[in-house]
């Protein structure tokens, strides 16, 4: 009997048969299900399969759904998701679940067989349990990393260098997509605490039924699922670092708890009587305003205050414009490397684009947007007709009007503050209103007192 047995799991059954045959051509052994109920049964049987190939949409649950039951079943076999166009971000979301890789409809016959060597050969580099990814071994810095070079990106590394060697806690802010988890890592790779671990949590996917659990741990019985002890993430960064993401996710009723395990020092496990030491480094990240959710009482103010004795902004794409160039090569060629292209360069046009563009989705969206440019170049060259549409959009129009700075203070002042209002805040904006670069006017805000 053939050993390579793939499980796949596709509601639309013309595709799917399609790759049924194409495995049974290649020498696998592959059994079709249409959903998610049916993925179960085949799963609960004796005879196992090594490889699990779901759609991420099934007419009875989804791909992370199916996950999140192997998990509960203590199933340990991997699991490639397939998303349609425009569900990267789920699929990331599937990765950081426990998902081996994603494939990409329409699907390409090499990239798939190589992902499903990968994942007989057992890379599986991406696999990471719910709601955290912990780091036992030291973590390295990427050396093909792209260290940006413009004033805020310098300002934020030398910020990093300073505050990493310390204890202090860490609040990292940013928009999605800026890289606050890499600022984490390496704030926990350059200090004392390097050879310890690094535990990441999701804070949005901790429920307030199960976040004491997940957060402090818990003994056997304590509760109805509780079927065995649990360490908890505090524990497991004992020595380390616990980054805690989206920290304004964080249920309010387990706040309290955060803050006196922070003062003390301690944890105690649900179900127990007995506070544990735990030696970690708090580290956290936001895109929201907490002092605005601190003023609607949905975040502690005590509990902030604690957070956040030391501030990192991790800076807007749009505001590194310079850049993106070297951000957008070096995305290029981790394509190149994961969908097996070979794709030189990015065209001048290209990068006019690219440049001109506001990046609301910053480096994440940046990212997706050369990796399907690689994918759909034919010749050696990114050009504009390799990017999406919504690429080549430029600045939302900005009226023309002569409100550029004069030499009198007091006018600078009221032209600055009438392009700030006029564009609703955006700097980038009122920077092009007012004809000048974007650092002249943060230097010109700070001269007149104007808040940043």
């Amino acid at each position: 009997m053939n050993n390579k047995r793939i499980l796949i799991v596709e509601d639309d059954r013309s595709f799917g048969s399609m790759l049924q045959k194409w495995f049974d051509r290649n020498g696998f052994s592959a059994t079709l299900c249409s959903g998610m109920m049916a993925a179960q049964e085949a799963l609960s049987q004796s005879e196992p399969y090594q490889i699990v190939l779901s759609d991420l949409r099934l007419p009875d649950g989804d791909g992370i759904m199916l996950l999140n039951w192997l998990k509960e079943k203590h199933l340990s076999v991997p699991v490639i998701i397939m998303t349609g166009y425009g569900e990267v971000q789920t699929a990331v979301s599937a990765i950081k679940l426990g998902a081996f890789d994603f494939l990409e409809k329409p699907i390409n016959p090499d990239i798939l067989t190589k992902k499903i060597e990968a994942a007989f050969d057992g890379r599986q580099e991406n696999i990471s349990p719910p709601a955290r990814q912990t780091e036992r071994k030291p973590y390295k810095e990427d050396k093909q990393f792209v260290k940006g070079r413009s004033p805020f990106s310098a300002q934020m590394y030398t910020h990093i260098d300073l505050v990493a060697p310390t204890q202090i806690a860490v609040m990292v802010i940013g928009e999605s997509g800026t890289g606050k988890e890499h600022v984490a890592r390496l704030i926990h790779t350059r200090s004392n605490r390097a050879n310890g671990p690094f535990v990441a949590v999701d804070c949005g996917s901790l429920s307030i039924e199960l976040a004491p659990s997940e957060l402090f741990g818990h003994k056997k019985g304590s509760f109805t699922s509780a079927i065995e002890d649990k360490t908890g993430f505090f524990r497991e960064a004992h020595g380390g670092t616990l980054f805690l993401d989206e920290v304004g996710n964080l249920p309010y009723g387990v706040q309290m708890q955060l803050l006196r395990t922070l003062q003390e020092k301690r944890v105690r496990p649900v179900g127990t009587s007995t506070d544990l030491n735990v030696d970690v480094r708090i580290i956290t990240a936001t895109n929201e305003n907490l002092e605005k959710a601190i003023d609607e009482g949905n975040f502690r103010e005590d509990l902030y205050h604690r957070l956040n004795e030391f501030m990192i902004r991790v800076p807007a794409l749009r505001e590194c414009v310079e850049d993106i160039p070297s951000y957008a090569d070096h995305f290029r060629e981790e394509a190149n490397r994961e969908l097996g292209r070979e794709v030189d360069s990015i065209s001048p046009e290209a990068l006019t684009i690219l440049k001109n563009y506001a990046w609301p989705g910053n480096l994440r969206e940046l990212r997706n947007v050369i990796r399907r440019a690689v994918l759909f170049t034919r010749g050696d060259s990114i050009t504009p007709e390799n990017l999406p549409v919504f690429a080549t959009r430029k600045e939302e129009s900005i009226p023309k009007a002569d409100i550029s700075l004069s030499v009198e203070p007091e006018e600078e002042k009221d032209k600055i503050l009438r392009a700030l209002e006029q564009v609703k805040g955006n700097k980038t904006k009122a920077a092009i209103l007012l004809q000048i670069d974007r650092k002249t006017l943060y230097n010109k805000m700070h001269q007149y007192n104007i808040s940043l």
